[in-house]
């Protein structure tokens, strides 16, 4: 037989090789997530020709033939498009999902190998299901590998209240399959710590001066009254007095046909200088200069008269007084050359104080809401212009109620003082507050992502809450972030992650071998003597912080087929001439050995 039967026969062979590679391109060019293949040929074996010209510099070579050399995967993405899917996505980059047909298996990747209970596949169609009993399964059936948090046992979905902890374990190598009960319910989790940022305006949100000086039983708390800070009130009009800038009060007392002026100043240099700072300090200055009483006013009964106002009260002898100065003007207090006789008394109008409540919701361990609510009252101004300078001080009180406020659940209201430095910075040491035979850890210094301040340009408010209590909720949406991160929303308002889609990667994908059904499996091979896989060992796709190292997955996005139909059919029709040549060179070849077998004749 002549050479050229051999090497057209060879190249008719290898062509159909590449005509067959291609067309099973183009009838998988709308399959999800196929990767083509890309047929490589080579020479089937060659000969040196030493009886032509040993000694030539021109080449003597002889070869004979062709023969498939690979059908390589192309591994470059696909295109990209949105799908309707409830669990579909698609994965952008290096690397491959992770399946398997045993839902109790097990699949650990290491650092120098793996570990696995049963053979897992890999694939880039991210079209995903859910199956009857949850779990997340492919259009074979198989199931597909992750990450799981253990946080839903028995259809039910317990909160790990320790989101650190959660980014820790999604880190981890041992991937098993990933169940999602459809009818998943939220374990309600009892409230056991809340943090809450807030802002006090001490000029805004004020309420009357009996919230904060009479007790749950009206009776009048002298003690804290006294030691208001007279910068911390208003009027009636819901003005701040502003004691700083209008800071005196003058009284002019006629007895006798003699006129004394008396002036007292809001400061801090004491009664010496005649400056007062609190309500006591103007109490007794004012009976030791003048010998007239200042109090709340009291009715005949000596109760205080509510609302609360201020009282300058005459025991002493009969007198004229004219009340002036700044201060006295913006309580109401002014008068002049009033006949003031013994036991009269003239009262200023109602004062109030700057105040703001919060109401937290909190949950008990079957997911009942209470409310936390604390009631705000500035005690103090402070002044950082002092040597040192005075904090400015909040009095708290705090209780855990029913849900419409109105039954005092605690055992009793937790009272405390909160102080902001002259920086703005708050000073509140946490309490702990009964409820149900537990305790609640409650600060007010600041929650998560706020620290608590008392910006006089923005408005009282509650900025933000952090507590670990949550109600029972039923699943109502699952989404996957770009890192495979599966987080769960339930109707309670709650979102948390529940575990991850895994991801694996191989240093050599042209060594994973098809199986089809868009699956490939791991290879070996005897490579210089040595049997290991074609592939190279799965590398885990993300680093020690959780995040992916070669790509990122698209929810509710599909990877279409990597064929390029262009160059598909160009290619087809090379192949289509190639096989075409090779046979009229076959022909050829036939036709010279029947002419030679006819020389004969």
């Amino acid at each position: 037989m002549n050479d050229t039967i051999l090497n057209s026969y060879s190249g008719i062979k290898t062509h159909q090789f590449g005509l067959d590679s291609i067309s099973n391109n183009i009838a998988n060019v709308n399959t999800t997530g196929y990767k083509e293949n890309i047929p490589e040929f080579k020479s089937l074996f060659a000969t040196h020709l030493d009886s032509l010209n040993a000694s030539s510099a021109l080449s003597n070579d002889r070869n004979f033939g062709s023969t498939g050399a690979s059908n390589a995967i192309s591994t470059k993405n696909g295109n990209y498009h949105q799908s309707d899917g409830e669990f579909d996505m698609a994965y952008q980059g290096k690397g491959w999902f992770i399946v398997g047909p045993n839902k109790k298996g097990n699949f650990t990747i290491k650092e120098d190998g793996y570990e696995q209970d049963q053979a897992n596949y890999f694939t880039r169609d991210g079209s995903f299901s859910r199956d009857s009993d949850g779990y997340l399964v492919n259009s074979e059936g198989y199931y597909v590998y992750g990450v799981n948090l253990d946080k839903i046992k028995n259809g039910v979905f317990t909160s790990s209240n320790n989101p650190d902890n959660d980014i820790e374990k999604l880190a981890k190598n041992d991937l098993t399959p990933i169940n999602i009960p459809q009818e998943l319910k939220f374990q309600p989790v009892l409230t056991s710590k809340v943090d809450i940022s807030i802002n006090l305006n001490p000029k805004n949100h004020f309420k009357n001066a009996q919230e904060l000086f009479l007790d749950a039983k009206g009776n009048f708390i002298e003690d804290k009254f006294k030691h208001q800070d007279i910068n911390a009130l208003a009027n009636n009009d819901e003005e701040p007095l502003d004691a700083a800038i209008y800071n005196n009060i003058t009284l002019d007392i006629t007895q006798n046909n003699q006129t004394q002026t008396f002036e007292f100043k809001y400061g801090n240099k004491g009664e010496a200088n005649n400056e007062f700072r609190t309500i006591e300090d103007l109490q007794k200055i004012i009976k030791d200069k003048t010998g007239l009483d200042l109090d709340v006013a009291r009715d005949k009964n000596k109760k205080p008269k509510i609302p609360l106002s201020l009282s300058i009260i005459n025991n002493k002898n009969d007198m004229n007084i004219s009340i002036g100065g700044k201060i006295a003007q913006k309580l109401g207090l002014n008068v002049a050359n009033l006949a003031f006789k013994k036991g009269a008394s003239q009262d200023s109008d109602p004062i109030k104080i700057p105040s703001y409540s919060t109401s937290t919701e909190i949950f008990d361990k079957d997911g009942k809401k209470f409310l936390l609510k604390s009631d705000y009252f500035m005690t103090d101004n402070g002044d950082s212009k002092t040597t040192p300078p005075i904090n400015q001080k909040w009095e708290v009180k705090t209780g855990i109620y029913d849900f419409k406020a109105q039954v005092l659940v605690s055992k009793n209201p937790i009272i405390q003082t909160i102080q902001f430095d002259e920086n703005g910075k708050i000073i509140a040491k946490p309490v702990d507050i009964d409820f149900k035979e537990n305790k609640i850890h409650y600060s007010l210094s600041g929650s998560k992502d706020y620290q608590s301040t008392n910006l006089p340009y923005e408005e009282s408010k509650l900025t933000q809450v952090t507590q670990d209590g949550k109600p029972e909720g039923s699943l109502k949406q699952v989404r996957v972030d770009e890192n495979g991160i599966i987080y769960l929303a339930f109707s309670n308002g709650v979102t948390e992650s529940m575990g991850r889609v895994g991801i694996a990667a191989f240093i050599n994908d042209q060594g994973l071998r098809k199986v089809g059904g868009n699956l490939f499996e791991m290879a070996s091979g005897t490579l210089n003597g040595e049997n290991k896989l074609l592939s190279g060992n799965p590398i885990l796709g993300w680093n020690t912080d959780g995040i992916l190292k070669f790509g990122k997955v698209m929810y509710k996005y599909l990877e279409t087929s990597n064929v390029d139909v262009g160059n598909a059919l160009t290619n087809l029709i090379l192949m289509q001439r190639g096989y075409s040549m090779n046979a009229k060179a076959f022909s050829t070849g036939d036709d010279l050995i029947k002419e030679a077998i006819n020389l004969k004749k």
